[in-house]
């Protein structure tokens, strides 16, 4: 592996079939849902709490564990590829912003967004599809109790709230961690690429074209009537919740969801309650 990136962002902006079409790409991998955020938060908390670990110098201790964490990355990846671009993609990334510019200031950043009112629909339309799949609003502390009135049975207004307000939830939780990715970004604005779903939708070639411009990449010649399915399957039944990653082989232009699901009403409910939002990333729509 010569270079680690990442891809992080909001759920439900295409980000799975975006992955899929640039690992098509012989020189670029990417991934399903990576757990390694995961390994980094473990390794983070047990390094300050065991005294072997609190009785080392700061400074040796924090470029060790920078060294082990970036060494360990290293070998993950190679054992999965031996193509020389790496994509990881979570949204968890977006926690350990300090953490990955220590283990590679190089590295990019895709951020995939999307009108909330579309991501929410599309919530809604899983929440149809799969009845016995749980919101995180749905499980109380441990996941061992349940609320009398889980999601499906509030008035839609109560679930709009619920989707972009519940802090652990699949939207909420990287909702409230997007104004410091934008704050970093703003620091470092050669390291971050703000991709739109609607602009993907509306004009993909050129928009995998800017982003291999970003990423330093020659252009590649996408087939966008076969799209590869990812080298490694993701089983979406484990996640027990709202999720989906089962793309399309064939790419297929979307119209916007909302106006035929909402009223005004329900729209200037998300678009007020989101305000900032909007005037960062779709400030047209004010």
């Amino acid at each position: 592996m010569q270079q680690l990136h990442y891809c992080l962002g909001l759920p439900r902006t295409g980000s799975t079939l975006i992955m899929n079409i640039l690992n098509e790409n012989p020189r670029i991998f990417t991934t399903g849902t990576c757990p390694l955020p995961a390994f980094v938060e473990a390794c983070k908390y047990k390094s300050s709490e065991i005294l072997e670990f609190i009785s080392l110098d700061k400074d040796v201790l924090n470029k060790s564990y920078t060294n082990f964490l970036r060494q360990g990355m290293r070998g993950w990846f190679e054992e999965m590829t031996d193509k020389p671009i790496v994509i990881s993609k979570s949204r968890v990334w977006a926690e350990h912003l300090p953490h990955t510019f220590l283990f590679d200031p190089n590295s990019k950043y895709i951020v995939i967004l999307r009108d909330l009112r579309d991501i929410i629909c599309s919530f809604e339309t899983l929440l149809w599809k799969y009845p016995q799949a749980l919101y995180e609003k749905d499980r109380e502390e441990g996941g061992t109790s349940y609320p009398l009135y889980p999601t499906h049975m509030k008035s839609f207004e109560e679930r709009i709230k619920i989707y972009y307000t519940a802090s652990q939830s699949n939207l909420g939780r990287p909702l409230i961690t997007l104004p410091h990715v934008m704050e970093v970004a703003q620091k470092n604005p050669d390291n971050f690429f703000i991709l739109r779903h609607e602009d993907f939708n509306e004009k993909p070639k050129e928009a995998i074209k800017v982003l291999y411009e970003f990423l330093g990449e020659q252009d590649f010649d996408h087939d966008f009537d076969n799209i590869p399915k990812p080298e490694y399957y993701e089983h979406d039944t484990s996640y027990r919740a709202l999720v989906s990653h089962k793309t399309e082989s064939k790419l297929k232009k979307l119209e916007p969801r909302w106006p035929k699901v909402m009223t005004k009403e329900q729209s200037n409910l998300i678009i007020e309650g989101n305000r900032w939002y909007y005037e960062t990333f779709y400030p047209e729509i004010l």
